[in-house]
C-alpha cells in the first residue's frame, strides 16, 4: 500500500506482505539476535536449573535430617525403656526386698534368704545389702547386717562390718535413714569392685505399718555394675550418632569423649569454652525433664541433641546427631548431579548456538505480528505469508486465523458471560443445599450414647439424595434419608421441597409410617412434572434403643451387630413419594443395641460402577463395615470402599450414607 499525501507531509509506508521482505542488513555476531537467543536461552536455563538444583538439594537436606532426628528420637526413646527396664526391675527388687526384710523377723537365716533370693531373681543386681540397726525390731538386741556380692557364679558373703570401715558414718547410710524415697548413688569404684564401676540403689528400712516420714530402722542397697547399663547404650555408638548417660548428679558415665567419661558432670561441659551451646543439656540433666536443642561441637559441625530422663530413676539420656554424617552421601551425589548438569548446559548451549540463527528473524517477526494480536491489533501487517518453509504456514495461518478470530472474541465474551453466571448460580444452590443437611451430633441420655452422622457426595454441583435428623423431642431422635428421581436443579427443587415436608410432617406425626403417609400426600399436589422420591424414615429412642422404620421405596437399611455381623434389614415399603397418596407403609420395629449401627444409603452406594462396569452390590456392602465403628467412622468406611471399588470410574449417581450408631458410656 502507498502512503496517501496529507498538507504537503508523507505517512511511513507500510510493507506489502505480497513482497519479498528486505535482505537483512550484515551484523555482527556478538550483535546479533542469534547470539543474543543463544546467551539469554543459556543463562535463564541456567538459572532455573541453579533453581531447581537448589530447591531439590534443600528439600531432600530437610528430608535427611529430619528423618535423621525422627530416627534418632525412636532410637532414644527405645534405649531409655531398655535402661528404665533394666533400673525398674532393680528398683522392684530392692522395693521387695524392703517389704520383706522387716516382715520375716530377725532370723538371721531369713534374712540371708531374701538376699539370695534378690541376687537369683535379678542377674542385673550384684550385690545386695541389708542393715538393720540393733534393738529396733522387737526381739532382735543385735541387729543385722549382711552383705553378699557375686564373683563369677559364687557368692561371697559377709557382714558389713568385715568390710573395714564402720557404716554408721558414711554418708550414704546416713542419707538412707533421712531419706522420703529410695535414691540410687553416684558411680563408684574401689577395691571391692575389682575396679569396675557400680552404682547403688538405696531404700530405707521402715518397721511394719510405719508411715514413709517415721524413722528409719536401718536400709537396703542392691548394686548394679555400670557394665550391665553401658552396653545399652554405648550400642548406639557411630554412624554420626553420640550416645551419653548421665548420673542422677549429672556425671558422664558413658560419653563419646573418654576424656570425660566418669571425669565430668554435664554443667562442667557446658561450662566449657566453646561449649555454651551444652547449657540446655545441663539444664534438662539438673531438672531430670525432656528437652530437644541444635547445637554444634568442637569442631562446628552441626548436631541435633535429644535428652530423656530415665523414668523416675534420676538418671538422664542423651543422643547427638550429627547433620554432617547424615549429609556427606547427599552432597556428594548433589555434586555429580551439578556436573552432569553443567556439561548437559555446555551441550545445549552449542545446540541453540549451531541452529537458533536460521529461525531467529523470521520468529523475531511473527512474535511481533502476534504481540500486537494479543493485543487486540488484528490489523496489524503480517509479513512472511510468502514463505514456503514453516514460518509461511504459521504467517498464513495467522493471517487466516485473525479474521475469525473477531468473530469468534464476541461469542467467546457472550458465552462466558452465561457459563460464569451459570456456575454462580449452581455454586449457590450447592451452598443452600448443603446448608440445608445437619451436621453429625451425638445425643446422650440414660448412660447411652447415639451419635448420628451422614456424607453426602452428590455426582454433579447439585444433587437429589437429602438426609436429616433430629431430636424432635427430649431423648428421642427423627431420621430420613432419600433420594430423588431426576438430577441437577429441577431433583435439587424436589428434594428441597421432601426434605421441608418431611420434616413438618415429623413435628405433627410421631411414627414414621404416618410421616410417609402425610407426606405421601402433600407430595402428590401439584406434582405436574411426575417427580418421586424415594424415603427411608425412622424413628430411635435414645435411652432404650427401640426403633421404628417405614421405607417408601428406599433401599433397605444395613444393621451393624457388635459382633460385626451385618444383615440388610427386610423391611416392607410403599411407592415413592410424588406420584399418589397413600397410606401402605408397613411400620417395622426393632432395638439398636449398645454397640450396634444402623446404616442407611442411597442407591449410588450398591449401583456404584468400577470401570468393568460391575455394580457394587449388597454383598460387597455386607462386608465394607467394621464392628466398633462409630457413626462417622462408618459412613468414611462405607464411602471410601465404594471410591475404591469404582476406581477411576466416574461417579454415576448421587452418593449419600447415613449411620446411627448407640454405644453404652463408661
Amino acid at each position: 500500500m502507498s502512503a496517501i499525501p496529507t498538507g504537503g507531509s508523507t505517512a511511513p509506508a507500510v510493507p506489502d506482505p505480497s513482497l519479498p521482505a528486505p535482505a537483512a542488513r550484515a551484523v555482527r555476531w556478538r550483535d546479533s539476535l542469534r547470539t543474543r537467543m543463544v546467551l539469554w536461552s543459556s543463562a535463564l536455563n541456567a538459572g532455573l536449573l541453579l533453581l531447581v538444583a537448589l530447591a531439590f538439594y534443600l528439600g531432600a537436606r530437610a528430608i535427611v535430617v529430619e528423618n535423621a532426628r525422627t530416627e534418632a528420637t525412636g532410637l532414644a526413646r527405645q534405649t531409655v525403656r531398655s535402661l528404665e527396664a533394666t533400673l525398674e526391675s532393680v528398683q522392684v527388687s530392692g522395693r521387695t526386698l524392703a517389704a520383706s526384710a522387716t516382715g520375716v523377723g530377725a532370723q538371721p537365716s531369713n534374712l540371708r534368704s531374701l538376699l539370695v533370693a534378690s541376687l537369683a531373681g535379678d542377674p542385673d543386681i550384684a550385690g545386695a545389702m541389708i542393715i538393720i540397726e540393733p534393738g529396733t525390731l522387737p526381739g532382735d538386741a543385735d541387729g543385722f547386717t549382711w552383705y553378699i556380692r557375686r564373683e563369677g557364679r559364687e557368692l561371697v558373703e559377709q557382714s558389713v562390718a568385715d568390710l573395714g570401715y564402720d557404716y554408721r558414718r558414711m554418708p550414704w547410710f546416713e542419707r538412707t535413714l533421712h531419706a522420703d524415697r529410695p535414691w540410687w548413688s553416684e558411680p563408684y569404684a574401689n577395691e571391692a569392685t575389682g575396679g569396675a564401676h557400680f552404682a547403688t540403689y538405696n531404700l530405707p528400712l521402715r518397721r511394719p505399718g510405719d508411715a514413709a516420714g517415721a524413722p528409719a530402722v536401718g536400709m537396703v542397697s542392691l548394686d548394679i555394675p555400670m557394665a550391665r547399663l553401658a552396653p545399652l547404650v554405648s550400642g548406639l555408638g557411630g554412624a554420626g550418632l553420640e550416645p551419653m548417660l548421665f548420673s542422677p548428679e549429672g556425671l558422664a558415665v558413658v560419653h563419646p569423649d573418654p576424656q570425660v567419661q566418669m571425669r565430668q558432670h554435664a554443667a562442667e561441659l557446658a561450662a566449657q569454652p566453646g561449649h555454651a551451646g551444652l547449657a540446655p543439656l545441663a539444664e534438662a540433666v539438673a531438672a531430670h525433664r525432656p528437652a530437644t536443642f541444635d547445637h554444634r561441637d568442637a569442631g562446628g559441625d552441626p548436631l541435633g541433641m535429644v535428652v530423656l530422663p530415665v523414668g523416675d530413676s534420676g538418671w538422664t539420656f542423651a543422643l547427638g546427631v550429627s547433620e554432617r554424617w547424615f549429609l556427606h552421601r547427599l552432597n556428594r551425589i548433589a555434586l555429580w548431579v551439578a556436573l552432569a548438569a553443567a556439561l548437559a548446559l555446555l551441550f545445549a548451549l552449542w545446540l541453540a548456538r549451531r541452529y537458533s540463527g536460521a529461525i531467529a528473524e523470521p520468529i523475531e517477526r511473527l512474535t511481533d505480528s502476534a504481540r500486537h494480536f494479543s493485543q487486540g491489533d488484528f490489523d496489524y501487517p503480517l509479513a512472511d505469508v510468502q514463505r514456503g518453509d514453516e514460518v509461511g504456514v504459521m504467517a498464513r495461518a495467522f493471517d487466516a486465523a485473525r479474521g475469525s478470530i473477531k468473530r469468534q472474541l464476541d461469542e467467546i465474551g457472550q458465552m462466558a458471560s452465561a457459563r460464569q453466571k451459570l456456575e454462580s448460580e449452581l455454586s449457590i444452590a450447592r451452598d443452600i443445599q448443603q446448608s440445608m443437611l445437619p451436621a453429625g451430633r451425638g445425643f446422650d441420655t440414660a448412660h447411652m450414647h447415639v451419635e448420628a452422622h451422614a456424607l453426602l457426595e452428590p455426582a454433579s454441583e447439585v444433587g437429589g439424595d437429602f438426609y436429616q435428623f433430629s431430636e424432635l423431642e427430649p431423648g428421642v431422635l427423627w431420621f430420613a434419608i432419600g433420594d430423588v428421581s431426576d438430577k441437577g436443579i429441577p431433583a435439587a427443587l424436589f428434594m428441597a421441597r421432601t426434605l421441608t415436608v418431611l420434616e413438618q410432617q415429623a413435628r405433627r406425626h410421631g411414627s414414621p409410617d404416618r410421616i410417609l403417609a402425610a407426606a405421601s400426600v402433600r407430595l402428590a399436589e401439584g406434582n405436574e412434572t411426575c417427580m418421586f422420591a424415594t424415603v427411608l424414615c425412622g424413628r430411635l429412642e435414645v435411652g432404650s434403643g427401640r426403633f421404628a422404620l417405614a421405607s417408601a421405596g428406599h433401599e433397605p437399611p444395613l444393621l451393624l451387630h457388635p459382633d460385626g455381623r451385618a444383615e440388610l434389614l427386610s423391611l416392607a415399603g410403599g411407592g415413592p413419594l410424588g406420584f399418589e397418596p397413600s397410606a401402605d407403609f408397613p411400620l417395622y420395629e426393632g432395638v439398636l443395641g449398645a454397640g450396634s449401627t444402623l446404616v442407611g444409603y442411597t442407591d449410588g452406594v450398591t449401583e456404584a460402577f468400577d470401570a468393568g462396569n460391575r455394580a457394587y452390590g449388597g454383598e460387597r456392602l455386607l462386608r465394607a463395615l467394621a464392628a466398633g465403628d462409630s457413626a462417622a467412622a462408618a459412613c468414611h468406611r462405607l464411602l471410601e470402599d465404594v471410591r475404591a471399588f469404582a476406581g477411576e470410574a466416574p461417579q454415576s449417581d448421587d452418593i449419600t450414607i447415613l449411620a446411627i450408631s448407640r454405644q453404652r458410656e463408661d
